[in-house]
């Protein structure tokens, strides 16, 4: 009897006591990712998990470097037998993600991240793939240990180290740094290299990570700073000016020597190429200018042209991608400057004698060899026309004219007017003054009658004593004559 209550109460036991006995404590799920740092060559990031429950459906949660939460990915997950996470389950590294600290979450609800596992990992690299000479590349990363240093290195395409630096992770384990590719730099593949210690998760974690980016040429920005003037005169020199800069803005301030960028246009037909000259270097501004010919077409459609890819510093770099056009201006017929000496503003009529020296020149101030001067003499309704010859030893023209008794109606203020021409049409007009006066003539005149009168005066008072005197004389003569003849 006393062995059968003994079997009862040991079964009793048995059966009560694993019922009130604590379970097990179960570790909790472990997650990482199995690199710390991705790039966007990974493509993807793969993850490490254990100690999940087999007969439970996980689901993964994410949040980005610009996201205020976790958001549900649409993956879902079971584990493996052992609790591990299946090594299908992946993120695919987009081109849009942002860069920097990612947190991953595995929760057991679709709608609600309980966090039952959080790992984070960083996404770093250059903020484009492709920079062109002179523009600032720009690092940034996150998923590193807060306030933890690391060095940064940069290699060329000949595997040279150019640059190095060491940075300090922010307080969220993010980092960046710009770092401007000079104008020279050797174009193709960059590589960029960052070492330390310290991951977002693991603060004795060692890593080493690779990126990549790629230099260019330059693409150098065209802009006309000053516009031609709206008309010039033929021979005039037409001038524009240009700012030229880098894509990061700072100036250029040289050239490939002897090139002609400029191109001077007439409608679409290229008329003439220019040279360019830095005229200030702190802004980049380059000025090209094209002498008119003598002879070119009277038109309202002339502009300057930088055409693309035509000016180029000298070191490969080359501006701009697209043609750059000036303003439209006119060229008009030259107006050619006369300049004329008279020797004397007077002239005397008749028997004066005036001397023309004309000087002609267009704007550029060449002098007119070839053409057509003449001089016009006027009074009234009257004018006398001179043809005006040039002389090369002075390098002008020349005339004269000399006043007649046929003047004498025309006393008073002359009008001198020169005009030039030549076989293009280009043309001048310059107008002097000159007083004809005969004050010289009417004084001679005078003069004369005064002389006769006083003649005939001297004549009518002393002639008849000179007479008398004269007759005496001869009387007197005569009988000397008489007396000392023959016998």
């Amino acid at each position: 009897m006393r062995h059968a209550q003994l079997l009862v109460i040991v079964f009793a036991l048995l059966i009560i006591v694993p019922a009130i006995a604590p379970s097990p404590v179960q570790a909790a799920p472990d997650l990482q990712t199995v690199q710390p740092l991705y790039t966007q060559r990974d493509r993807l990031v793969t993850f490490a998990g254990s100690g999940f429950s087999t007969s439970q459906v996980y689901y993964l949660w994410v949040k980005g470097p610009n996201d205020n939460s976790t958001y549900y990915t649409g993956k879902s997950f079971s584990t493996t037998p052992s609790g591990l996470v299946p090594p299908e389950i992946t993120l695919s590294i987009s081109a849009h993600w942002a860069l920097g600290t990612y947190v991953v979450s595995i929760s057991t609800s679709s709608t609600l991240d309980n966090s039952q596992a959080v790992a984070h990992f960083g996404l770093w690299g250059t903020a484009k793939p492709l920079y062109q000479r002179t523009e600032s590349v720009i690092v940034v990363g996150g998923g590193l240990f807060p306030g933890a240093s690391f060095k940064m290195s940069i290699r060329n395409p000949a595997g040279d180290y150019i640059h190095l630096a060491t940075i300090v992770s922010t307080s969220k384990g993010d980092f960046n740094y710009t770092w401007r590719i000079p104008g020279d730099a050797i174009t193709e593949t960059y590589k960029i290299l960052i070492d330390g210690t310290g991951t977002f998760d693991d603060p004795q974690q060692d890593y080493v990570s690779e990126t990549r980016f790629t230099v260019t040429l330059a693409t150098l920005s065209a802009k006309v700073i000053e516009q031609p003037s709206a008309s010039y005169q033929r021979t005039e020199k037409a001038k524009v000016s240009f700012t030229l800069r880098y894509p990061d803005g700072s100036p250029v301030v040289k050239s490939m020597i002897n090139i002609r960028p400029v191109v001077l246009l007439q409608n679409q037909t290229m008329l003439a190429f220019a040279a360019i000259s830095l005229v200030d270097e702190a802004n980049g501004v380059w000025s090209a200018e094209v002498k008119l010919p003598i002879n070119a077409s009277i038109s309202t459609r002339y502009r300057f042209e930088l055409p693309a890819s035509s000016f180029e510093d000298g070191l490969g770099n080359k501006g701009d991608a697209v043609d750059t056009f000036s303003d439209f201006f006119q060229v008009r017929n030259a107006t050619l400057v006369i300049t004329t000496e008279v020797n004397g503003t007077q002239i005397q009529i008749p028997f004066g004698q005036i001397g023309i020296i004309s000087k002609v020149t267009y704007p550029d101030g060449m002098n007119l060899q070839n053409g057509t001067v003449r001089g016009y003499l006027s009074t009234g309704s009257s004018t006398s026309d001179l043809k005006l010859v040039y002389d090369p030893s002075i390098g002008a023209w020349r005339a004269s004219y000399s006043s007649s008794f046929s003047d004498l109606w025309r006393v008073g203020t002359w009008s001198l007017r020169v005009e030039a021409i030549d076989i293009y049409a280009n043309s001048g007009i310059k107008t002097y003054e000159i007083a004809a006066q005969p004050y010289l003539f009417f004084g001679m005149i005078g003069l004369l009658i005064a002389v006769v009168l006083f003649a005939r005066w001297t004549v009518s008072k002393f002639g008849r004593k000179t007479y008398f005197r004269i007759r005496r004389l001869l009387q007197r003569l005569r009988r000397y004559g008489t007396t000392v003849g023959p016998t």
